[in-house]
């Protein structure tokens, strides 16, 4: 390293991709600020909140050139090539649609986008897939239209972006200046006044001009909260252990705070689980305020299933439902799934622990991974 700059390593041809944990709402949790750009392609292979370090963001480190993007296709945009970026700050949000954090940065990329394009900013959307419906062009068209995604957004459907950055986490933001440098790199949620400031520094915008508007997203909660919840969880066999692979019949066991556990008869592959039986059940004792599941119908022809939801043991209260939550003639409450998505189950006035437990009233239920928030 001379003169404050950095010097993009060798690398290998990348083996495919393994599929991390979207973990950014824990390292918002943690405080993390920004990895410095002198050790960013040193700390994609680290735990970030080992290497965290502050940043002067009058005085940003120099990184090395943002690669090319090799997209599978494009939405709201022509293919953009490093001449169309020239001269641009560009940020580089790495999403896919189905991860609760990348969602719940969206209005602040969004707030970013609307105030600063005007002054030289461009927003690249890199939607790299973690689970295979993300794969399919019509569910990221669908869903970026329905999350208010105006900006371009590049396909990622093998990875290559991701791994052409070196990138590890859902969501990311990499931030390059006028001259293609990165700049700055943070993981996860949070740190958005930073990364504001960031962007307005690598624009030259006055200190005195207006900043972007306020998105009045929820307060986030203390460190001490956040790191105690239930984190992220799998129920796939490739990052799962609630399922054997192929089609079993679970007996009910007595559940354990954080653990899923099945009855009735499942059918397990890598990345979900399927319901097979009527009656089957998917139960878990989780700590949190916010409770999602990303589901799927699986029923031939792409029918939907609804799945009714119980708290407790009881419908879920008018205190803890979302805007997912129906409610049947007999008063029990249930969700109608058809699409490949994240789908809220819980949302209560603060953190608590509950059991949570959904029972397809159809076979053909998929589930593929629960996430929590504080």
């Amino acid at each position: 390293m001379t003169n404050g700059t950095v010097s993009l390593p060798e690398r290998p041809e990348p083996p495919p991709p393994k599929r991390p944990a979207r973990r950014g709402y824990l390292w918002a949790a943690v405080g993390l600020v920004v990895l410095s750009v002198a050790a960013i392609w040193i700390a994609v292979q680290a735990d970030p909140s080992e290497t965290i370090s502050a940043v002067d963001v009058k005085s940003l480190p120099v990184g090395p050139p943002a690669p090319e993007l090799h997209a599978k296709g494009w939405l709201n945009s022509p293919p953009l090539t490093a001449k169309d970026l020239a001269g641009k700050v560009v940020v580089y949000d790495f999403w896919t649609y189905s991860c609760v954090n990348c969602v719940r940065t969206l209005p602040y990329v969004r707030a970013w986008y609307d105030r600063y394009q005007k002054d030289g900013l461009v927003v690249v959307g890199v939607h790299s897939p973690e689970f295979d419906f993300e794969k399919d062009h019509a569910n990221v068209e669908a869903a970026v239209a329905r999350l208010k995604v105006t900006w371009p957004v590049a396909l990622d459907d093998g990875m290559a972006i991701w791994n052409d950055f070196n990138n590890r986490y859902w969501p990311a933001k990499w931030i390059t200046d006028r001259q293609g440098r990165i700049r700055y790199f943070h993981p996860g949620e949070g740190n958005y006044d930073e990364t504001e400031r960031v962007v307005r520094t690598l624009l030259g915008v006055s200190p005195s001009s207006p900043l972007a508007d306020d998105p009045k997203q929820p307060k986030e909660a203390p460190a001490a909260v956040s790191q105690t919840i239930t984190q992220e969880t799998y129920l796939g066999t490739e990052r799962g252990s609630v399922a054997r692979p192929g089609q079993a019949a679970y007996t009910p066991a007595a559940l354990q705070l954080h653990q899923p556990a099945l009855a009735g008869t499942w059918e397990a592959d890598a990345q979900l689980i399927r319901s097979v039986s009527p009656g089957a059940s998917l139960s878990l004792q989780y700590l949190a305020r916010e409770a999602n599941l990303v589901m799927a119908s699986g029923v031939s022809g792409g029918g939907p299933v609804d799945v009714t939801i119980e708290l407790d043991g009881k419908p879920v209260p008018p205190s803890h439902r979302t805007a997912a939550t129906l409610v049947d003639a007999d008063g029990m409450t249930y969700l109608h799934v058809q699409a490949s998505d994240l789908y809220r189950l819980v949302l209560g006035p603060r953190v608590e622990q509950h059991t949570v437990r959904l029972i397809p009233r159809a076979p053909g239920l998929e589930a593929f991974a629960y996430t929590f928030g504080a």
